[in-house]
């Protein structure tokens, strides 16, 4: 298996960039890209998805909706971020029709995240105004048993079609697998398999799809349930394993902060 060299690795980010902000919301002409390949995904078909917007309205992360007032994302998408200027959408899954935007009363950053490492890449965002649930608005349920690989699961996301292709406003899926811990570290050079641990979950999907940047904090999901929050890659859709924070390892902590 070809091991990743430190050169292309600088290219490796944690999926939340300033390079996805560029492409703004605020006109249909002023399109974003998003998930590397993959399907768009029909209405109401990933309910509980939703897109992390600056004040701005500038689309930078995704996440999932726990309850009425909760969402799950990643740590990296909330570090160094002023709360005023993290806005929550979702019930749509085109970035410029429908949907409602909710502000943020409450940020709270796992304790143990490490910026450098993305060990532990996981915060929870309280909204001010509760989500009002219908066909385009659901809570996702967590997975509390250990993700085994040879798992297949789904990921979506608004992020990037791909570094150079703009795409346009809307929500994608890939299909992928989970894959063995000792296989994803084979991927990658040994100077970064110091990120993987046991709290996080590798997958690969087809050539020329997977998570790119923007779509940091969103779900990844089986059987209409939350197994991981996506984390980081190599971006986009270049054969490499994907990487998320793995939900079940951190359920116990996201519960005791956002029961309603």
């Amino acid at each position: 298996m070809l091991r990743l060299s430190v050169t292309l690795l600088l290219a490796c980010v944690a999926l939340s960039s300033a390079a996805s902000l560029k492409h703004g919301l605020a006109k249909k002409s002023d399109r974003s890209t998003r998930i590397a390949g993959g399907t768009v995904a029909a209405p109401a078909q990933f309910p509980f998805q939703v897109a992390l917007l600056t004040a701005g309205d500038l689309h930078y992360c995704g996440g999932s909706i726990l309850n009425q007032r909760w969402v799950v994302t990643a740590g990296t998408c909330v570090t160094g971020k002023n709360m005023a200027d993290i806005v929550v959408f979702a019930g749509s899954n085109r970035l410029n029709e429908g949907g409602r935007r909710h502000r943020v009363d409450r940020v709270v950053l796992h304790p143990n995240f490490d910026v450098e490492l993305y060990h532990n890449d996981v915060a929870v965002l309280r909204v001010v105004e509760p989500f009002i649930f219908s066909d385009n608005v659901q809570p996702i349920a967590m997975r509390a048993a250990y993700v085994e690989s040879g798992l297949n699961v789904t990921v979506s996301g608004f992020g990037r079609e791909s570094i150079s292709i703009v795409g346009d406003d809307s929500l994608r899926f890939v299909e992928a697998e989970v894959i063995p811990q000792d296989e994803c570290r084979e991927a990658f050079d040994e100077n970064y398999t110091p990120r993987l641990e046991d709290n996080t979950v590798c997958t690969r999907s087809a050539d020329g799809e997977g998570i790119c940047l923007g779509d940091a904090g969103g779900p990844l999901v089986n059987d209409g349930q939350l197994v991981g929050v996506v984390s980081w890659g190599i971006p986009c859709g270049m054969g490499m394993p994907d990487v998320y924070a793995r939900v079940s390892a951190h359920r116990g902590w996201i519960l005791v902060h956002t029961l309603v």
